[in-house]
């Protein structure tokens, strides 16, 4: 009975795999126009990812029962498939929102009236402390503006936060969704990140995307800078920074 069971199991664990993984599409080097996109190319490959790990798996599990393993190992060779591919390097934290500012001051800073519809703007992003180090924990700090013409409207805004290497995004979180009450505001938001042990040295560029999910304002994005410095390392017993 179990080995039925485990024989079921992976034909539909192969099914499954099958029918998630995205058609291949042969040279098409485009690339992402924002943090959106990108993150959207990550999660498609992600689930590629996960169903070549489950076909790998099943093939452990196939080979497991050919050569006599127990039920509870087959399974456990089809399943451990499944957990390949997690997000490896950067950790994510808590992240808090909270308005800084009411809707009278962000129109004022805006030069806002109704006739301009919504407006959103990032006006800050940055590391609380912009040189960090690989391993580190860090805080991204975002402030933003968002105005809208009712002042009694709650409008629900969706953020992705990223980095860039280079030319080249190299993380991405999102979309983080908060309510901003009364027809608008200023906007403060923190998430924790930690970094790779093992994150090249260098100048990253940090980015945060805005939009609305009923698509009233075009999407607001801004950048900041986050530079990673090597560790300290010894050197004759006597710890330096490494240059």
């Amino acid at each position: 009975m179990r080995h039925g069971i485990a024989s079921l199991l992976i034909i539909t664990l192969l099914f499954t795999a099958c029918a998630t993984a995205p058609a291949p599409q042969p040279g098409q080097t485009t690339k992402p126009a924002n943090l959106k996109d990108w993150m959207a190319v990550q999660s498609r490959a992600r689930r590629k990812a996960l169903a070549g790990a489950i076909i790998g798996g099943l093939v452990g599990a196939a080979t497991a029962q050919l050569t006599g393993a127990s039920s509870d190992e087959v399974v456990k060779r089809a399943l451990v498939g499944a957990v390949a591919g997690a997000v490896a390097g950067f950790a994510i934290g808590k992240h808090q929102d909270e308005v800084f500012a009411s809707r009278d001051l962000a129109i004022r800073q805006a030069g806002y009236d109704n006739s301009q519809g919504y407006v959103a703007r990032v006006e800050k992003v940055m590391f609380l402390e912009a040189n960090q180090k690989p391993g580190m924990t860090a805080k991204l700090y975002v402030r933003y503006l968002i105005v809208g013409p009712d002042p009694n409207e709650a409008i629900r805004i969706r953020m992705f936060r990223g980095l860039k290497y280079g030319e080249d995004y190299v993380f991405g979180v999102g979309p983080n969704e908060f309510v901003v009450q009364k027809g608008g505001g200023i906007v403060e938001s923190t998430i924790e990140i930690t970094l790779p042990k093992k994150a090249p040295e260098g100048t990253y560029s940090v980015e945060a995307l805005l939009e609305d999910a009923q698509g009233r304002f075009p999407q607001a994005s801004g950048t900041g800078p986050l530079y990673i410095i090597a560790n300290a390392k010894p050197r004759g017993g006597i710890v330096t920074a490494a240059r």
